[in-house]
C-alpha cells in the first residue's frame, strides 16, 4: 500500500504546476470551514476543559506515555533516512523510558540529555526526493500537503496499531487521550489564529515554511527548492 500511495503521489507531482502551491483553495476553504465548526463545537472546549481541569501531573504522564510512542515512529523514520546517530540516541530514548520511565510515562530520557527531533513518514519521503505536491485541508486533520497526507496516513496507521495493541475500550480511551493531548498542545496557536485576518492564509503559510525547517532540520535553503 505505502508503495502505491507514493507511486501515485510521484505521478501526480509531475501535473501539478510548481508554482501553484494552492490550486484546490476553494475546496481547501471549505474543508477548513468545516474543520472549524468541528473543532470549535467539540474539540476546543474539551481540550480547554481537559487543560483547566485535570492535574497538570496526569497530563504530562499521558504526554509523556504519546511521546514514548511517536519516539517509536521516530526511530523508524530515522533508520530509513539513514540518519544513524540520531537513531541511537532515539533508541536511547525509548529504553529508558520504556523502562525507568515506566513504559514511557515518565520523560526520563530528557532530563539525561537525550534528545531528539521528531520524525515522520512525510519527511521520509522528503529525503527520498518525493516533491512535496499541492496543498491540501484534511478532513478533521488539517493542513498538509499531498506527499505529508500520504506520510500522516501511514503515521497514524502505525501508531494505531501500537495503541490497538490494548483492550477494545483501553484502545478507545487512549485514542481519544492522545487526540485530546494534541488539541492541547495546539491551544496557544489557536489563540493567534483568532487574532489573524485570514486564518486560513496564515495556517497555510506557517505549515509549509514549518514543513521546510522540519525536512531540512532546521536548516532551510535560502531559496526554497521545488523538489521539496
Amino acid at each position: 500500500m505505502k508503495q502505491l500511495l507514493i507511486g501515485l503521489l510521484l505521478l501526480f507531482t509531475n501535473v501539478v504546476v510548481a508554482d501553484d502551491v494552492d490550486p484546490f483553495e476553494e475546496t481547501n476553504r471549505a474543508i477548513y470551514e468545516f474543520n472549524e465548526v468541528v473543532d470549535d463545537n467539540l474539540l476546543e472546549p474539551v481540550s480547554r476543559a481537559y487543560k483547566n481541569n485535570v492535574p497538570k501531573f496526569a497530563q504530562n504522564r499521558v504526554s509523556d506515555f504519546f511521546g514514548n510512542l511517536r519516539d517509536i515512529s521516530t526511530l523508524a523514520n530515522q533508520i530509513l533516512q539513514f540518519k544513524v546517530t540520531q537513531s541511537v540516541t532515539t533508541l536511547g530514548r525509548i529504553v529508558v523510558n520504556s523502562t525507568i520511565g515506566l513504559y514511557g510515562l515518565f520523560d526520563v530520557a530528557s532530563e539525561i540529555d537525550l534528545i531528539t527531533d521528531d520524525e515522520d513518514f512525510g519527511q521520509t519521503m522528503a529525503v527520498w526526493g518525493v516533491g512535496k505536491g499541492p496543498y491540501i485541508m484534511i478532513p478533521f486533520l488539517g493542513p498538509s500537503t499531498l506527499r505529508d497526507g500520504i506520510g500522516t496516513y501511514v503515521d497514524i496507521t502505525s501508531n494505531a496499531n501500537l495503541i490497538n495493541e490494548l483492550d477494545g475500550s483501553d484502545a478507545l480511551g487512549a485514542n481519544v487521550a492522545n487526540v485530546v493531548d494534541r488539541r492541547v498542545r495546539l491551544l496557544p496557536i489557536t489563540d493567534l489564529l483568532d487574532q489573524s485576518d485570514d486564518a486560513y492564509t496564515t495556517i497555510r503559510s506557517s505549515y509549509l515554511q514549518k514543513r521546510q525547517f522540519d525536512i531540512f532540520d532546521g536548516k532551510p535553503p535560502i531559496e526554497e527548492d521545488d523538489e521539496f
